[in-house]
């Protein structure tokens, strides 16, 4: 899912009270939780939302420690740690969301790095998203350069909203196009023989560039997923296929935290895929 389609849920009331941001820059998602936070509070009303003008909009601003901007309802953690996001912090942000709205209808909780969430932090807000207030709506935006980073409980209660390529791809567009080409006549390889050995090709094609000796590598993951979005635009008959391959490929499975080569994962998001 995109971020249009939650600034659209937004407006309509129906977001997941949890929300993963993901992806872009470090800057891409603080601007983005803004803009969903302004949507979820705007006193205007739905189509107008984010209005920009109304008292909640000005006040909610792209997260920053050194703002003096204000709103009650607008709550921000920021790492508090040199490399991770304490359970003081977590537990300060859950008193106040036990209260209700000071001015708005609702109330945007908003955690920068929520991949360097503690144990302990993350569990004191899986219990919170597990036994939600009822009084009115609370949004709690969790922020990360990889969703695959959070705990898969948190991922499971999340609405997961994917903002782009985390890092620069570091290849040529030649580079780029070459392999969608070699990808390509291995997929009509496979659909003309049904031959597994394609599939390896296919599979072998995705992994242009430098970087595959380490699973966690973003940078590779975002190059092969954007390989298989440009296939999908001259691929009518796989178009559906191949865009799954691309949201497999940019939401990180789980496999990847297990060490597992990343030439083995490909090859089998690709048959698993594709195949079907």
């Amino acid at each position: 899912m995109n971020l249009d389609h939650a600034l659209s849920m937004a407006r309509a009331q129906t977001l997941y009270p949890s929300v993963i941001l993901h992806g872009g820059s470090y800057a891409d998602r603080l601007e983005s939780a803004a803009l969903l936070a302004r949507t979820l509070l705007c006193e205007q009303h739905a189509a107008q939302r984010p209005c920009g003008t109304c008292r909640h909009c000005r006040r909610v601003q792209v997260p920053d420690p050194e703002s003096e901007t204000f709103h009650p309802d607008y709550v921000v953690v920021f790492r508090d740690r040199a490399t991770s996001t304490s359970l003081e912090s977590v537990r300060t942000m859950l008193k106040t969301a036990q209260v209700s709205p000071f001015e708005a209808r609702g109330q945007v909780f908003v955690i920068t790095d929520a991949d360097t969430l503690l144990d302990g932090a993350a569990n004191a807000l899986l219990k919170n998203l597990e036994e939600p207030a009822t009084s009115a709506p609370r949004h709690f935006l969790l922020l990360t350069p990889s969703a695959v980073d959070l705990l898969e409980t948190l991922r499971s209660r999340s609405l997961s909203i994917f903002l782009g390529s985390v890092v620069d791809l570091d290849t040529t567009a030649e580079e780029m196009e070459e392999a969608a080409n070699r990808f390509l006549a291995a997929m009509r390889g496979y659909r003309s023989t049904g031959s597994a050995v394609y599939l390896l090709a296919a599979a072998d094609s995705l992994q242009v560039g430098d970087g595959w000796n380490d699973a966690r590598n973003e940078t590779v993951w975002s190059r092969a997923a954007t390989l298989v979005k440009s296939a999908a635009t001259s691929s009518e008959e796989d178009r559906s296929a191949l865009l799954e391959l691309a949201a497999e490929l940019l939401e990180a499975p789980e496999l990847r935290l297990r060490m597992i080569p990343p030439r083995r994962l490909i090859e089998g998001l690709v048959a698993k895929t594709i195949a079907r």
